[in-house]
């Protein structure tokens, strides 16, 4: 295995010397807090590689990770992992050795063009970390070489809904928009997307998350009926969510905080102990919260991962929460997260700890209101999670914390009272020096006689302490006399300082000396000691890591499932049924972004059978809404499966493998491509990959080549999948009417046809077109051969002679009649003339001189203007 991470892009690329196939990959990929490298360990255990190679430049964390056993058996070592030439992951030099692969089935022959379009139809070239094959040696640039394998193709992990980044973006699941800064500076932002609709998360790991279950959705039966449970009930307690929320708010990254207090000990910040305190006490009102709202799996969503699915519920609003029973066996190592410190281990009731007195805990020990084994036995998910992953641990590092350092200090001090008993005598000798000094000060007057004395009652005197000068005598005004310096004979003049405030005169004297060496540098002691302290208090700290990376994983999947709960709350959305069917059900389904733009959205319904209309073909006028309902659907298929509800009245979805789209016409950088030969790719790739569980939307597939071409191209892939049993579930949007002739697409019980309604009023003088033209928007069996487009011209804002034209165009076409130019008066008299000499030539003997000249007479005459 070949393993490359960059710029939050994990790349992969696998071989298998038994099969020689290569399998490749490209994920988003988190290296910091409790979601790191997670798609790396769950490739490592599948593919468990007999060694790993990366780059020499790799960062440490991410060796380590590649080191990582698996955790499955204890005798699991570490991997083997070895460092090769940073060049050798540079995608230029990747692209050669792409360059040079060859496929089994591939024709001889090719060229290195030919070879990369065909090589994009087995993986995607625009992701660019995909390219990650390293060779066996260290080859030589110049050198003719070439390796062959059996197979390539896309790595897929296992429990995953694989969407691949053309169709991510077809999609608008996620759209980054540039910093609108002209020169480019600042970070980009996300723009009108489905994640950036649905991203209401309050905390940054809840964000973070949020966008994981966005690139990585799952087909985890049982851990996305836990979702929809966990949001269907707190869609009914409007008010634990908005508690919820506002205790997320106060939740910072207490790991990356704890990271950056071990790297940072020589420079503590009071405000770092000061955050990672307060976030553990609302970590641990978190978990109050949850435990005391009652989260119970009601009667009607209680379940059990069984093949058919779970049944829908209605959410209605409501005061409270069923307290019907949900089994912990109905959800059997549930969690959010496969691998890594994230895996959850249920504990019984009893081993959760609590720590009264602690803000944010609560008494969870036998006997408290809100506990018991049946309480938490009828619990949702998430609230046996938070049982389990907040506990004593974080109420130890509360307490750790909270004894140690006291904020409300000056100077900067950390420290609490009674940490360090020679610390408190340092804190009590320096707040004490004011008065000391204040005495030592009365003292040093006093050895001046009184008959002298009397000249300084209008100076002030003082002793101050300077950093690295030490302790002064600072006499305000003028300089000391020569008769009173030989009464202070230890006296030495040290500078004079003038400022605003007035001058004063700094002496060194037998006391200042005795008060340096007794108490200089004593704040910087304090520090140093306090520094100390806290370098314990940290190392003691770290090894509450895992524990504090669980408790902030859980409040990330809080996060995350609050702001799931409150859009499907706002916009309406409802709880599909997941089954292990192979169907597709959706009632009255909506578009998600296009709902939020226009006056009233037209749902509708979507029916895919086990065993029929799984190939559906949509024909219909431009402008009706064919291409808004594809999406629509592959949008509540994947936002099925984060968990998600969706935007349609009922739905009952299958679980899917892959998604596939042919909408968006998206050139690989590395791989120059016509638009058409960019579709055919995408269409390719589909024809390829796609299995009895995928979906496939294909959007105007054919019209960037000859209508004939096009059409046949079409008509074969749509018999391609209607011959399998059971077929792919397709979606096929065209203007090809071709497709509706039995001869050109045989029919089968798996093709169906469908089309946008539209109400028209005929014009009788064009064929074809329409005075008025209504578009209801809604699908219903059948097919329409017009396409409207003059009409949906005349709705762009075309020019009327444009419009005429276009018509004209249109009439004689369907006559078959020659298409007559407009002609000016001066072109229709000419016209006339010739018309008129043509006639005459005709009846002209030619052999009478008369009669040629006069022909020739009449036609030296000039045209009349």
């Amino acid at each position: 295995m070949a393993a490359f991470h960059q710029s939050g892009s994990l790349g992969l690329a696998c071989f298998d010397s038994s099969t020689a196939e290569v399998l490749v990959m490209q994920t988003n990929e988190e290296s910091r807090g409790p979601f790191a490298y997670q798609s790396l360990q769950l490739a490592k255990l599948q593919f468990n590689p007999e060694v790993i190679y990366t780059s020499a430049k790799a960062d440490q964390e991410f060796l380590d990770a590649l080191k990582q056993g698996s955790g499955v058996d204890a005798s699991d070592g570490e991997f083997e992992v070895r460092l090769e030439k940073s060049r050798l992951f540079h995608p230029n030099e990747a692209m050669g050795y792409l360059q040079m692969l060859h496929v089994r089935g591939m024709r001889e022959g090719l060229s290195v063009q030919e070879r990369m379009h065909v090589l994009n139809t087995m993986m995607s070239l625009s992701a660019t970390q995909q390219g990650l094959l390293t060779a066996p040696t260290d080859m030589d640039s110049e050198m003719e070489f070439q390796f062959s394998v059996d197979r390539l193709a896309e790595f897929l992990l296992h429990g995953q809904l694989i969407v691949d980044p053309a169709s991510m973006r077809a999609l608008q699941i996620f759209q980054e928009e540039q910093h609108p800064s002209a020169m480019g500076v600042g970070q980009s932002k996300e723009g009108f997307s489905i994640f950036g609709m649905l991203n209401k998360c309050v905390s940054p790991m809840g964000k973070r998350l949020l966008k994981l279950w966005f690139s990585r959705p799952i087909v985890n039966l049982a851990v996305l009926q836990d979702r929809q449970d966990t949001i269907e009930a707190l869609m009914r307690a409007p008010d634990v969510m908005k508690s919820l929320r506002d205790v997320l708010r106060k939740i910072k990254d207490v790991p990356k905080l704890l990271q950056r207090l071990q790297a940072m000990q020589s420079l503590l910040d009071v405000r770092d102990f000061t955050c990672m305190l307060d976030s553990i006490s609302s970590l641990l009102l978190l978990r109050d919260t949850l435990l005391s709202a009652d989260l119970a799996c009601s009667s009607s969503t209680r379940h059990a991962a069984t093949p058919g699915g779970v049944n829908s519920a209605d959410v209605a609003a409501g005061p409270g929460f069923s307290h019907s029973s949900c089994s912990v066996a109905d959800h059997p190592g549930q969690s959010g997260y496969p691998l890594g410190p994230t895996s959850y281990e249920l504990r019984s009731p009893q081993q959760v700890q609590s720590a009264p007195g602690v803000p944010g805990s609560t008494d969870f020990t036998a006997g408290g209101a809100s506990t018991g084994t049946a309480h938490i036995a009828a619990a949702l998910g998430i609230v046996r999670k938070a049982a389990d992953c907040i506990d004593s641990a974080l109420l130890t590092c509360h307490s750790m914390i909270a004894n140690v350092i006291n904020p409300d200090q000056e100077e900067a001090m950390l420290i609490a009272v009674g940490v360090s008993d020679k610390l408190d005598a340092l804190k009590h000798a320096y707040h004490g020096l004011p008065d000391f000094l204040t005495r030592v000060v009365e003292a040093e007057m006093g050895r001046i006689p009184r008959h002298l004395s009397d000249a300084f009652k209008q100076q002030l005197w003082s002793i101050i302490y300077m950093p690295q000068v030490g302790f002064l005598v600072r006499v305000e005004g003028r300089r000391m006399t020569a008769d009173v310096e030989e009464y202070l004979p230890d006296y030495e003049f040290a500078f004079e300082d003038a400022s605003a405030e007035g001058s004063g005169m700094y002496y060194r004297c037998e006391r200042t000396r005795d008060l340096q060496a007794e108490f200089g540098d004593m704040l910087h002691r304090i520090h140093d000691l306090e520094n100390s302290i806290c370098s314990e208090l940290i190392q003691r700290l770290a090894a509450f890591g895992p524990s504090l990376s669980r408790a902030v994983a859980l409040a990330a999947e809080v996060d995350c499932l609050l702001s799931l709960a409150q859009c499907a709350r706002d916009f309406g959305y409802s709880r599909p049924r997941l089954t292990q069917d192979n169907v597709l059900h959706i009632k009255q389904g909506r578009h998600p972004l296009a709902e939020l733009v226009v006056d009233r959205f037209i749902p509708n319904d979507t029916a895919m059978h086990a065993d029929s209309a799984r190939v559906q073909v949509i024909t219909g006028p431009n402008y009706s809404g064919k291409s808004c309902y594809a999406k629509q659907v592959a949008l509540i298929v994947f936002l099925a499966h984060i968990g998600s509800f969706v935007p349609a009245a009922e739905a009952t979805v299958g679980l899917t493998d892959r998604i596939f789209t042919r909408i968006v016409t998206t050139e690989a950088q590395s791989v120059p491509q016509s638009a058409f030969m960019i579709d055919m790719s995408q269409v390719s790739n589909m024809l390829r990959h796609a299995g009895p569980r995928s979906l496939c939307i294909i959007d105007e597939f054919g019209k960037g080549t000859l209508a004939a071409d096009g059409f046949g191209l079409l008509c074969a892939v749509l018999r391609h999948f209607t011959a399998q049993r059971p077929s792919p579930r397709v979606i096929a949007v065209t203007h090809f009417i071709e497709v509706l002739h039995e001869a050109y697409l045989r029919r089968s019980p798996q093709l169906a046809f469908f089309t946008m309604n539209v109400l028209t009023e005929a014009d009788s003088s064009t064929p074809g077109q329409a005075d008025r033209v209504v578009f209801l928007y809604t699908l219903v069996p059948g097919y329409a051969a017009p396409s409207f487009g003059i009409h949906c011209a005349q709705l762009a804002g075309v020019s009327q002679n444009i419009l005429q034209r276009a018509k004209q165009v249109l009439e004689h076409r369907s006559k078959g009649s020659a298409l007559e130019g407009k002609k000016s008066e001066r072109q229709a008299a000419m016209e006339a003339r010739y018309k008129h000499l043509l006639e005459r030539l005709m009846a002209t003997d030619l052999r009478t001189n008369s009669q040629v000249q006069q022909l020739l007479d009449d036609a030296a005459q000039p045209v009349a203007a």
